[in-house]
């Protein structure tokens, strides 16, 4: 399903997961979402541009497993929203491993 970027945070704050653009608060409890733009393609027909699709980085940020995702996998799939392979990168912050857990998804606007 082709969604805009407004149905995408919709659909994401229905995950239960705390949303946030670009970084959350450093008082955010885990797990969170962060997204944010990375870039925008067109769909063009004689010189103009049709639509213009931009794409964003999702990320749950958690100390837990591959589990806290599942609330937005479950998400996207009920409403039918394409979604690259989701790929887990430790990283140590405050003296915790945490976990991000990244897909991408393209917009259309």
């Amino acid at each position: 399903m082709q969604i805009n970027f407004q149905q995408l945070r919709t659909i994401m704050k229905e995950s239960g997961i705390p949303v946030y653009r670009d970084s959350a608060p450093t008082s955010a409890s885990y797990p969170y979402i962060e997204y944010e733009y990375v870039n925008e393609t067109h769909k063009r027909a004689s010189s103009k541009v049709l639509k213009s699709m931009p794409l964003y980085q999702i990320a749950v940020v958690t100390t837990g497993t591959e589990t806290d995702y599942e609330p937005l996998k479950d998400v996207f799939n009920s409403y039918g929203v394409s979604y690259s392979q989701f790929e887990g990168f430790p990283y140590d912050e405050n003296d915790a491993t945490v976990t991000q857990f990244i897909t991408m998804v393209r917009c259309v606007n």
